[in-house]
């Protein structure tokens, strides 16, 4: 178990790192815990609020973590991100659910890979 978690932690500061190097986002947290949930990576795209669920892979053919966000994923995701935003007070802010898979051989990344209600694009 602390293996899988250390390597989680260790993807998602390459994911921080390569969406920072790569489109300029800002870190606004990592590891955000609320009542519903946990949010890997909350980011700053210009305006945008992104949350981003990171899945590590050590062995896997590419898209796999990405399917491992399922819609109660999904779900616990958006819920977690709706009582961050009221936390924060941020009203009407551009929102947008990004995954990024880390892989030894990359880095898979799906901007905008799904909505509120659970709807995933494949």
């Amino acid at each position: 178990m602390k293996q899988t978690y250390e390597t989680g932690i260790s993807g998602e500061q390459q994911a921080a790192e390569w969406l920072i190097r790569k489109y300029g986002m800002k870190v606004i947290e990592q590891r955000c815990r609320t009542k519903a949930g946990e949010i890997d990576l909350i980011m700053l795209d210009g305006e945008t609020v992104v949350f981003v669920e990171v899945k590590t892979r050590l062995r896997a053919d590419a898209g796999i973590g990405i399917m491992a966000v399922d819609k109660r994923k999904q779900r616990r995701i958006t819920n977690a991100s709706v009582l961050y935003l009221l936390r924060k007070g941020w009203k009407n802010r551009a929102v947008r659910y990004d995954i990024v898979e880390v892989r030894p051989d990359g880095i898979l990344y799906v901007p905008n890979a799904f909505q509120p209600g659970g709807v995933f694009y494949r």
